[in-house]
């Protein structure tokens, strides 16, 4: 669903390009995706799964944490880095004070 929605609006992903060696995106690809890209799948009821673990910070300025998780491909695996991550934070915070 989201590889014809991206072609749709005018990325197509899996069209192969030879001259740049692109062999084309299949369902159950891995790629990188840029969170304006998911926020605008995601509106159209599109988004793809996606690697939680994988999935940079910065993204949360865009999409809550809470909408990552319901596409986690990894997501019982990220819930526990993220327990971990916090307990981490909160150790260095307990330091700086």
């Amino acid at each position: 669903a989201f590889l014809s929605f991206s072609k749709d609006v005018g990325n197509d992903l899996s069209t192969p390009v030879p001259e740049y060696a692109f062999p084309g995106l299949k369902d159950g690809d891995r790629w990188c995706l840029c969170a304006e890209r998911f926020v605008q799948a995601y509106n159209a009821g599109k988004a793809p799964g996606i690697f939680l673990a994988c999935t940079h910070e910065k993204t949360l300025s865009y999409v809550p944490i809470g909408v990552l998780r319901l596409f986690a491909i990894d997501g019982e695996e990220s819930d526990k880095q993220l327990d971990e991550l916090d307990v981490q934070r909160s150790r260095l915070e307990k330091l700086v004070e």
